[in-house]
């Protein structure tokens, strides 16, 4: 495999995980539940789904 198939193989698995991660914040945003995700320093926190989709709709542009 060259490195030109690795990096395109590894950007779709990227892609693949945030898709999947904003399908499960969809669906935990329509239950009103909340997610854990890192803090700026890496360490866990819970905030609504809601919250953490808005995050993600926001670094996206």
């Amino acid at each position: 495999m060259s490195e030109q198939d690795k990096i395109i193989l590894s950007d779709k698995i990227t892609e693949g995980i945030r898709k999947a991660q904003k399908a499960l914040f969809e669906k935990k945003a329509k239950l009103g539940e909340k997610v854990v995700v890192a803090d700026e320093y890496g360490q866990p926190m819970e905030i609504s789904a809601v919250e953490a989709l808005t995050r993600i709709n926001e670094n996206r542009h």
